[in-house]
């Protein structure tokens, strides 16, 4: 719960600091701050896998991947050129007979996880392509597998856009979970996403 009250406090702090930035800069010119349309709003939908293996190597066996109902959505606002704040939502779950971190379940499970990104595009820093948003994130989150937990997050992803309005997303993360140790199933995991991006 302590967790939970933390997590909710961190999201509210940002949320008033992305609001104080986006007021302050209305004095002055931020047509090379903002999104290339002139909308810092993107809408995220797509589907999730789920690492089960409770490590922290991204592409250790990649097979054991949970794909049950798996939504992500995902709701983000590009405030500068190089920053984005992005709240996102995924469901996934696993089935009786998967293996979990060398166990196999006798139930079904419910994956479910809330997280709060500070994302950094870096493509422009490399080279001039409108068609490619590449961006590294950190935040931190809240799931449930067995029984709530939290964790700290790092992203990296990329979008490639086919029109001025759409593009499809590939990001890859990876959660570390607090008290891993003493979680049998809401512990370390890594989540991909392959979403569709359309700019609001």
């Amino acid at each position: 719960m302590r967790s939970l009250v933390l997590f909710l406090i961190l999201v509210s702090f940002i949320n008033f600091g992305g609001y104080s930035q986006t007021t302050s800069e209305t004095n002055y010119d931020t047509s090379e701050e903002t999104d290339f349309d002139g909308s810092p709003w993107k809408l995220s939908v797509g589907v999730n896998a789920v690492g089960s293996l409770g490590t922290r190597q991204p592409f250790a066996r990649l097979g054991d991947f949970q794909f049950k109902n798996p939504i992500a959505l995902a709701i983000e606002n590009r405030w500068s050129k190089y920053f984005a704040l992005e709240q996102d939502l995924t469901f996934n779950g696993y089935e009786v007979k998967n293996e979990i971190d060398g166990g196999v379940l006798t139930e079904d499970f419910t994956y479910f996880s809330t997280n709060t990104y500070i994302k950094y595009y870096f493509s422009d820093v490399l080279f001039d392509a409108d068609w490619l948003d590449l961006y590294a994130g950190a935040g931190f989150g809240i799931f449930v597998v067995d029984e709530l937990n939290s964790s700290g997050n790092l992203a990296l992803g990329g979008t490639v856009w086919v029109s001025d309005k759409i593009g499809i997303r590939l990001q890859g993360v990876g959660k570390f979970a607090v008290n891993a140790k003493d979680r049998q199933f809401d512990n370390n995991h890594f989540q991909y996403m392959l979403q569709v991006v359309f700019k609001l």
